[in-house]
């Protein structure tokens, strides 16, 4: 039976009918359609199956499209209209299937015919359906159902269509697949000519992406290609600088993002053959090589072992007077302190020099042996520095150090030798007036230890290797810089005694480097210290009232439990807000304020303190990593009365307070 018209079942005819919906583009625009210039008629009178047919299109979310009586007049909703890109949509809606899809009716027609014919569904998975669309033919793949809809008359007035465009999982794995037939073949390639005769069958393997792929060295790889032709060089890859490979693409797919990422990894696959040949050449020559310097080398092996030994000894000969001059010096009570700093800071140097000669002998042999015990990590970083300070200070380097108040299990000797190779192989490969940065982090049971420059940085091909012995980075200006090149070998070989690991980062050469040290071993909260009996310290801080602002929250809190300790009253704050909540309800005595604070600066934050009830009283403490003259004048430019450095000496703090 036919439905009943529109206005009888909805009221007046300019109410809009409910089975389409609205509120979408695709529903208002079916909406707005002139149906009655179309074989469907105008909707009013559309019958029931055509009404509930359209009204299971436009009310899905998946893509759908209806075709209704023997013009094949189409309907379509919005999640279908992504699938027309750009050429047939709006059009589309209300055409005929053949004026729409000229183009492939050849394929779709019969399909049509058969479910209007034999009522019953049909499936397509992954069919190619090429369509016109974005000005051209594409090629485009399809899973699909074509479902009869019955009429009142119970014979087929229409065929559904519910589809899903699976081009990209298509193309992805025909790419995946000319990848993986490429490497097999590739592996048992012996000469550059089986290279391209591999190369060669991936286009007959792979027609649909693959024309015709050309190899091109030398100057053809910088000539620029034809407008149908994608070239891919290898110096683009990091790979084969003076390779590159031309592809002539499908005219029938789009060159996007997925495409060209097939190609850099069919280039990368051709590249790393290729250097794989070069490199089996090159291996076969130097193990003709190797064979006759063997006797060679294992003499010259034995010869260094005995310079290196003989060396270390016959630099301890001098080391022994010198220290017992300055020992002297110094019991004499002369005005030679200068001259004292002088020869000591080099006798430190030629000692470090001498250890690390003698430390290399010693761990090949597996002589060291670590002294293990528990100790403040802060003591064991500051050793570190002031071990490394002079080449700092030479070079005129800003120092960052955060440390927390923690304690480590651990040979603090070595790892105080570990950090000042670091921190002094920062300061020789960072020009003058550069930022050195040494910074703690506590995972875990873990120790975390980095030394962050932003010097020379390290060659990508040198990156490897950079804990070999005798290996330095920027070799033509290794003199100028000094070191043995033993120091980071060193490191690794103390670090793994430790049963931790070391690992280098830069970005480049020119763009600095960053090495962490990562130790196991139990981390303890480091309890407040106690004064030293000699300190000539308060026994109490008078209640004196004291606000602490650091945005690291377990250095806050270590400083405000010592700060309580020691009689004081301590409020902490995290960030600059809450340190002014705290402040107007009630301004401190004394302020502790860190410099380097995230969005207000502790500047800023001092000026915001002064403008509150009771702030043009308030003393201010600078807190911050940077400790150098220029750091401390700015402090008192801006009103604070001291600077702490970190890690804090608990006598500056009081002598602060005081």
């Amino acid at each position: 039976m036919l439905a009943q018209p529109l206005t009888s079942l909805s009221g007046p005819r300019t109410a809009l009918p409910r089975f389409i919906g609205s509120g979408t583009p695709m529903r208002d625009r079916v909406q707005a359609h002139r149906w009655e210039d179309t074989p469907l008629g105008a909707m009013a009178d559309w019958p029931a199956s055509l009404r509930t047919a359209a009204s299971v299109v436009m009310h899905s979310v998946h893509p759908m499209f209806l075709w209704w009586g023997e013009h094949l007049t189409q309907i379509y909703n919005d999640a279908y209209v992504p699938c027309f890109g750009a050429g047939k949509h709006p059009a589309a809606l209300g055409q005929g299937g053949r004026e729409c899809w000229p183009e492939i009716w050849s394929i779709i027609g019969p399909q049509i015919d058969e479910v209007r014919n034999g009522r019953e569904a049909r499936w397509y998975a992954d069919n190619l359906v090429p369509i016109w669309r974005n000005g051209r033919i594409e090629d485009v793949y399809w899973s699909y159902t074509y479902t009869p809809v019955f009429n009142e008359q119970d014979e087929v007035g229409g065929v559904l269509v519910v589809c899903t465009e699976t081009t990209a999982q298509v193309l992805a794995e025909r790419r995946r697949h000319t990848l993986d037939l490429l490497g097999r073949r590739l592996l048992g390639c012996h000469s550059e000519d089986e290279v391209g005769a591999a190369v060669a069958q991936s286009t007959i393997d792979n027609p649909g992406d693959l024309l015709d792929i050309n190899l091109l060295s030398g100057e053809a790889a910088l000539a620029r290609p034809a407008s149908d032709v994608l070239v891919i060089r290898g110096a683009e890859l990091q790979l084969c600088a003076d390779l590159a490979l031309a592809f002539r693409v499908s005219p029938r797919l789009p060159v996007d993002g997925a495409y060209r990422q097939f190609l850099e990894q069919y280039t990368a696959t051709v590249c790393g053959t290729l250097s794989r040949l070069q490199s089996d050449r090159a291996l076969a020559e130097a193990m003709a090589e190797s064979e006759r310097l063997n006797v060679d080398l294992n003499l010259s092996s034995r010869i260094k072992d005995e310079f290196l030994a003989m060396l270390g000894h016959e630099l301890r000969n001098p080391l022994a007077p010198i220290v017992t001059a300055l020992k002297l010096m110094k019991l004499r009570d002369t005005d030679t302190v200068h001259e004292q700093a002088v020869i000591q800071r080099q006798v430190d140097h030629l000692v470090r020099l001498v250890d690390d000669l003698l430390d290399v002998s010693r761990i090949a042999s597996g002589k060291v042996e670590l002294r293990k015990e528990t100790v403040a990590l802060a003591e064991v970083l500051n050793k570190a520095v002031e071990m490394a300070s002079p080449l700092l200070e030479q070079k005129q380097h800003r120092l960052l150090v955060d440390v927390p108040q923690v304690r480590w299990h651990g040979d603090p000797a070595r790892l105080a030798q570990v950090v000042s190779n670091l921190l002094s192989n920062a300061a020789r490969y960072t020009p003058s007036g550069g930022h050195v940065t040494l910074g703690t982090r506590i995972k875990g049971d873990t120790v975390q230890i980095q030394v962050t420059d932003d010097g020379s940085g390290i060659a990508p091909a040198l990156l490897p290797h950079i804990f070999d012995l005798f290996v330095q980075g920027n070799r033509q200006l290794d003199r100028a810089k000094g070191g043995l090149g033993i120091g980071l070998a060193l490191v690794r070989n103390l670090v793994q005694m430790h049963g931790g690991d070391v690992s280098a980062y830069s970005a480049g050469e020119g763009r600095g480097s960053t090495f962490t040290i990562t130790l196991p071993g139990v981390v303890l909260a480091e309890a407040a210290p106690a004064p030293s009996p000699q300190a000539d310290w308060p026994e109490s801080g008078d209640g004196l009232r004291v606000l602490v602002v650091d945005d690291n929250q377990d250095a806050a809190d270590s400083l405000g439990e010592l700060l309580g300790a020691l009689g004081y009253r301590p409020t902490v704050a995290y960030d600059p807000a809450q340190a002014i909540a705290l402040a107007a309800d009630g301004m401190p005595d004394v302020a502790i304020l860190d410099i380097g604070l995230p969005g207000m600066d502790g500047f800023a934050l001092a000026d915001c303190l002064r403008t509150l009830p009771g702030g043009p009283g308030l003393k201010l403490v600078a807190l911050s990593g940077y400790g150098q003259e220029h750091d401390k004048t700015r402090s008192r430019e801006a009103g604070f009365a001291a600077h702490l450095v970190k890690p804090i000496n608990i006598e500056d703090l009081q002598i602060s307070l005081s």
